[in-house]
């Protein structure tokens, strides 16, 4: 029996490998990425913008596919919802004409913006026998609009027989119905091209320019009426000519309009379709002797082949030598081909399956002799090539993404799902930036890199050298010739800074049953517990000397001892941690001999410690406060004795969250290490309810664990600003100290886990291998959010080293990093403006970036700015809730943070960067 025109079995007579088969069917359990007939009318259909596409059938087919293609839209946005009749058991079994008859009723009401509505038959309603061909004519006559049935269940073939009779069905349905306002002698036609993010709109210009035409675009961005009268175009441009060349043919026929297939991917083939656009035009408005359109065809193409050339040069510089493989469908088959080579790209391999066997053999022609045609198109095949060949890139379709990210190569989506058109002079810039963003992404060498079980006992002994220099390391820099500026202008605006004292407080605060004693004036404490309030959501263990007029004319020394005798006497703490304001440093008021004679004094209370640390506020930061009284915990209440076997100590930065501090701990402790954590605010500050309520500090590290802190075989401290209480810890006791900067970030977590693996003797645990797969993973899927982004941040230096750091390694453009305070290490950055300054400065260097790095006190900045993405990090955050819970170190955290990020740009995204599946 003969097969329909719209089959074009003549595309069958081939026996080269590789080369696609338009009637072979898919084999059963094969694999091969193939879709169905419904899904190819769908590609061809949907587009049309100002009409109800309703799916008749159960809800597999609408449910699982509705608005998940990168079609484009100017005006309308009714084709991007999903309309199903959704049918059920006993709608299968009686039948759905009456339900489908309702529907298209019910829709036409309710959406009379509707131009028309195409009606869908699915596998079950083909086979239940539902007449949507008849429903559609009776429903037609009461809605006063156009119904028109899209006969293409699934199972009559793959994709391309869908797409094909989606043309058949606007040829029968649709062009020819209705007249154009007007003519011109150069109207054409675009078919098959969809818009995919925009690529009809990177067109347009040029045909602008040459003054031609698009009387309809099927489908891409079209309206209803706009394809009625396609019949009147003097050309027909065949875009992805396996979709919809019966078509063409079917107008050329009936209506005289010849055809040509073009492409408008890459420079070479831009020209030449345009050159041959403007040649049958001539032909046919100004005869074979005028060439009216030829010369503007020229004149446009030197002047934007020049431009384009120049743009895409650093491009080229960089992509040149890369080797790729190419696997797609349609014109992209041999256009890519052009395009890649263009920039400097090698084909190692190509394939496809979407093809006419002209595409096939026009990009074999194009391939070099050397290149592979991929044979086998199933995920096994795909998977082969990939592992055989080892490309730098793989450019294909959505279906392929994830199986290539899944060998760690980079992957650029040439189909429906990316964000990026590629068509026209721009598009091709926009493609060259886009290869060249993923293919030098610098999370491919980290990914591609050992995991700390892969290395060899010298690489890891190489590692743990490193953690155990790093302090030698940052000593070493001389911080007298630091590029970073400190603040010239005398007024600061906005401060971004907290107290050393507020800092202070923070580490005291990480010793259950603790009272910390502000020795200032009363107002101090005040700021310093409304502060830290609003960030934890925690009543706050802080008391004052409450300074007055006369204290302060003749010392605070009795003010002192008075503080610390009634808090010992009233509230019995395990420990005060005593701390100065700028009031009684600049007093000079002689803090340690004060302690010292309340100790004469008050034997009584011997057995209460009391630490003191310096916390001027002239004199830095928040960072540097809590630095300095975890240099006071620790030079005060540890205690020597026998080296505990596995016992570690822990030093945790201020800038570690709550959450953060517990799981370093627990790292330690799936490694079968003892960690004595100082301070230890995981359970103190995290947020819980006791059955009694103290106004002491609750929860943090106990004085005498703290005590056993001389007697750990090893110190890690996170954060450079506590290598002196690390070294503090190694002159007293002999421990051996290992620092991390950061340990956000893959490379970061990796030398952590080979520090703990080290000093424990023990093997990384399976569930930190997991962790790291998954961290990879995530890198792979989220990497397209962070290329060129610009990240401005303002934060404490240490938790600015680490999160530029990071932020750089995923592919982040550092605009501005603006410290607190200028210390060791801040130089290294990757980033070239950095200084010391404040929240006005972050508002008058942070403009254009797309994403701020800042505390609550940043909002300011970004709403001046307009800057929508605002990640809230830093001291405070209180207009967010749970920041305490956030956790973004090691390979989980460092997940939870690419994740929070992606997501944050992803909810600021444009509509098309929010709909594709980059």
């Amino acid at each position: 029996m003969a097969k329909p025109d719209w089959y074009d079995t003549t595309d069958c007579d081939t026996h080269d490998a590789g080369a696609p088969k338009f009637c072979k069917k898919s084999e059963p359990g094969e694999g091969t990425e193939r879709s169905c007939a419904y899904d190819g009318a769908r590609v061809v259909l949907m587009p049309i913008t100002d009409v109800i596409h309703l799916v008749h059938g159960p809800i597999a087919c609408a449910g699982n596919s509705w608005d998940n293609r990168g079609a484009r839209s100017s005006d309308s946005q009714l084709y991007r919802r999903g309309f199903t009749t959704e049918m059920l058991q006993n709608d299968v079994i009686f039948g759905g004409e009456k339900k489908l008859y309702r529907a298209i009723r019910e829709l036409a009401e309710r959406y009379p913006e509707a131009k028309a509505i195409f009606v869908y038959a699915t596998c079950v309603t083909s086979m239940t026998g539902d007449d949507i061909e008849a429903v559609c004519k009776a429903a037609k006559d009461k809605v006063n609009i156009p119904v028109i049935p899209v006969n293409t269940p699934g199972f009559i073939g793959d994709k391309n027989i869908g797409n094909r009779l989606a043309g058949e069905t606007l040829f029968k349905y649709v062009i020819g119905t209705a007249e154009p306002e007007y003519t011109t002698d150069y109207d054409i036609n675009l078919i098959g091209e969809y818009n995919i993010a925009g690529d009809l709109w990177g067109m347009l210009p040029l045909f602008d320019k040459l003054g031609i035409r698009i009387l309809s675009c099927i489908s891409g961005d079209s309206k209803f009426e706009e394809l009625r009268y396609a019949h009147r175009a003097k050309l027909n441009v065949i875009i992805c000519s396996k979709s919809l060349t019966n078509l063409a043919k079917k107008m050329q026929k009936n209506y005289g309009i010849p055809y040509i297939e073009e492409s408008f991917y890459g420079m070479t083939d831009v020209a030449k379709a345009l050159r041959n656009i403007a040649r049958e035009l001539d032909d046919q408005v100004n005869g074979l002797e005028k060439r009216t359109m030829q010369d503007r065809v020229e004149r446009l193409i030197s002047e934007s082949e020049t431009a384009c050339r120049a743009r895409l040069a650093p491009y080229r510089e960089r992509l040149e030598g890369k080797r790729a493989v190419l696997f797609t469908g349609g014109v992209k088959t041999w256009s890519m081909v052009n395009a890649l080579s263009e920039l400097g790209v090698e084909i190692l391999a190509a394939g496809t399956q979407n093809s006419t066997l002209e595409d096939f053999y026009r990009m074999k022609a194009l391939m070099h002799k050397d290149a592979s045609i991929i044979e086998d198109t199933s995920t096994a095949g795909l998977l082969s090539v990939m592992y055989d060949k080892l490309p730098d890139l793989i450019v294909a379709g959505g279906k392929t993404k994830f199986l290539a990210l899944k060998t760690k190569t980079p992957f650029l989506d040439i189909n429906h799902g990316r964000t990026h058109p590629y068509a026209g002079y721009e598009g091709m810039v926009t493609f060259a930036k886009q290869l060249d963003l993923t293919v030098n992404n610098p999370i491919w060498p980290a990914l591609n890199g050992k995991s700390p079980w892969e290395k060899d006992p010298a690489e890891l002994e190489t590692d743990l050298l490193l953690a155990r220099e790093h302090a030698q390391l940052q000593a070493a820099e001389d911080i007298r010739s630091s590029r970073v500026k400190v603040p010239t202008k005398y007024a600061t605006v906005n401060p971004q800074k907290n107290s050393p004292a507020l800092g202070a407080t923070l580490a005291y605060l990480g010793i259950d049953q603790m009272l910390a004693l502000l020795h200032g004036a009363q107002g101090c404490s005040t700021f310093i517990r409304l502060q830290l309030s609003r960030h934890f959501k925690e009543s706050i263990a802080l008391n004052s000397t409450s300074m007055s007029e006369e204290a302060a004319i003749f010392g605070g020394w009795e003010n002192l001892k008075l503080g610390l005798n009634r808090v010992m006497e009233k509230f019995r703490p395990a420990v005060v941690g005593v701390m100065t304001t700028g009031l009684t440093e600049t007093m000079g008021d002689d803090v340690r001999s004060a302690i010292v004679k309340f100790r004469e004094a008050h034997p009584e209370h011997d057995a209460i410690p009391v630490i003191h640390a310096s916390t001027p506020d002239y004199c830095g930061s928040m960072q540097e406060g809590y630095a300095a009284a975890v240099e006071a915990i620790v030079s005060t209440l540890p205690e020597g004795g026998e080296t505990v076997k596995g016992q570690v100590n822990i030093l945790p930065g201020c800038q570690l969250t709550p959450a953060e501090v517990e799981e370093i701990a627990e790292m330690c402790e799936a490694f079968g290490l003892d960690p004595v954590v100082v301070p230890d605010i995981s359970n103190a500050l995290d947020g819980h309810i006791d059955a009694t309520v103290s106004a002491l500090s609750v929860g943090g590290a106990k004085v005498e664990r703290i005590r056993c802190a001389g007697k750990s075989e090893a110190t890690l401290y996170f954060g450079d600003s506590l290598a002196d209480a690390a070294e503090v810890l190694e002159k007293r006791f002999g421990i051996a100290s290992y620092g991390f900067t950061s340990i956000t970030g893959l490379a970061e977590s990796d030398l952590l886990m080979a520090t703990l693996s080290g000093i424990s003797g023990r093997p990384i645990p399976e569930k930190f291998r997991r962790w790291r797969s998954r961290l990879m993973d995530a890198m792979v899927d989220c990497h397209y959010q962070f290329g060129l982004k610009k990240v401005a941040l303002a934060l404490e230096a240490d938790h600015l080293k680490g999160m530029t750091t990071f932020l750089a390694g995923l592919g982040c453009e550092i605009q501005v990093a603006i410290a607190a305070t200028r210390t060791r290490g801040l130089d290294r950055l990757p980033v070239e403006n950095i200084f010391v300054g404040d929240l006005e400065d972050l508002e008058q260097t942070a403009a254009g970036a797309d994403l701020l790095v800042a505390n609550s006190n940043g909002r300011q900045a970004a709403n001046k700015l307009g800057i929508k993405s605002h990640l809230r990090t830093g001291m405070p955050v209180f207009d967010r809730l749970g920041s305490h819970h956030k956790m973004w170190v090691g390979y989980q955290g460092t997940l939870n943070l690419i994740f929070e990020l992606a997501n944050i740009f992803q909810s600021n995204a444009k509509e098309a960067q929010k709909l594709a599946h980059n």
